[in-house]
């Protein structure tokens, strides 16, 4: 036996039969490593798990194993040991991904026949079907795959000795306030454009004042409510009315967006993130509600670490709108779903067209996590390049 070290805490998936609790028995004999085993925490808190499946039902019993699996993959053990249907909790898993290398334990179904025909799990008489539906799902989480028909810790640490791969083939990457600094552009422009119309106003007071209305206006924008021409009339308006001041039409619009084109504050630490994407092999896009007029400047700092951008007056429609990654997707030939995932820092307008859309979402909130729609919270770039 040779000498196994976990670099992270690893999760072992797979169906009945395929072996995860032997081996999450093995690791801790052998090498000394905390196990936790899912199926084995839920009958010390609930009983017999085929007596819970006939007298509650699938669904709960789904319910609960989410709760279990986050548990697991918040505590301090090396090795968690999950349930074959696992992989149906998307949560769970999630959170398993947070924190752990997933190892996908498989092996030809006959074996796995032959492994359950005694046992008294609730699904084994329909392994073929349950291996159909979530095979996809099986792969989809994998990190590593290990053939579980021959000594599985052996092929577990041959397949350890390598880095795993990257989750994503593609990241769709939000701009403003997650790789541009828009809180700091849109200030600078606005104390500009009031210079520059010589409107005698307190300019931080006017700051406090302007961003809940542009929040509102995109805020509907993205909710199909106004085009993209009325957000503009809408600003302009509400915020001559919030300091007192009537604008001749278009005119504070004008300026400010003048302003802001000229602006191109990049967040700290975006270059790097951006570089570190590339050097991993991961291809990275930029995704934007801004204008034409004002994106192609305001980009011109990232685009050299980026392989494209997707502006959304480019391509007719807005985040969340799924014809806008209908766009996205089609000029990127129609990539694997699975292997993509959308980066912003946008409830609204990345995270919901992203999950409406089918795609992994992930969360950029700096401020600090928070409950979420998305796959992943992440407080800082590292954080997410862990994830990667």
């Amino acid at each position: 036996m040779g000498s196994l070290t976990l670099k992270r805490k690893i999760a072992l998936i797979g169906p009945m039969g395929s072996g995860k609790s032997n081996l999450c028995r093995r690791l801790t004999q052998f090498f000394g490593y905390k196990s936790l085993d899912t199926d084995k925490e839920f009958v010390n808190r609930y009983g017999s798990i085929p007596e819970f499946f006939s007298e509650h039902g699938e669904a709960e019993f789904r319910k609960i194993e989410c709760e279990i699996l986050k548990e697991a993959a918040r505590s301090d053990v090396n090795v968690i040991a999950t349930g074959g249907g696992a992989v149906l909790n998307k949560q769970g898993m999630n959170a398993l991904r947070s924190s752990c290398d997933i190892v996908y334990l498989t092996a030809p179904i006959e074996v796995l026949k032959a492994r359950i025909a005694k046992s008294d799990r609730p699904l084994k008489n329909d392994i073929e079907r349950i291996m159909e539906e979530r095979s996809p799902l099986y792969n989809k989480y994998a990190d590593y795959i290990v053939d579980s028909s021959v000594d599985s810790l052996a092929e577990l640490e041959k397949k350890l000795a390598f880095p795993r791969r990257n989750r994503y083939d593609i990241l769709l990457v939000d701009s403003d306030d997650t790789i541009l600094d828009f809180f700091v552009a849109s200030a600078h422009a606005l104390k500009k454009t009031l210079e520059t119309l010589c409107i005698h106003t307190d300019g931080e007071r006017a700051v406090e004042l302007f961003r809940p209305i542009v929040r509102d206006v995109w805020a509907r924008l993205e909710r199909g409510e106004i085009t993209r021409d009325e957000l503009f009339v809408l600003r302009e308006s509400n915020f001559g009315a919030a300091i007192g001041v009537k604008f001749e039409v278009g005119q504070f619009t004008d300026a400010y967006r003048k302003n802001l084109r000229e602006t191109q504050f990049v967040r700290e630490g975006a270059i790097e993130f951006l570089k570190n994407v590339r050097s991993r092999g991961i291809s990275a896009y930029i995704i934007t509600n801004a204008d034409v007029y004002c994106a192609s400047n305001r980009l011109k700092p990232v685009l050299p670490y980026v392989d494209g951008a997707f502006i959304s007056e480019e391509a007719g429609y807005a985040k969340p709108d799924a014809r806008y990654f209908d766009v996205v997707f089609k000029r990127l030939n129609f990539p694997n779903k699975n292997r993509i995932a959308v980066f912003g820092d946008s409830e609204s307008s990345d995270i919901a067209g992203g999950v409406n859309y089918g795609l992994d979402t992930v969360l950029y909130a700096p401020n600090g996590a928070k409950t979420t729609a998305a796959d992943f919270t992440v407080t800082s770039y590292d954080e997410f390049l862990s994830l990667l």
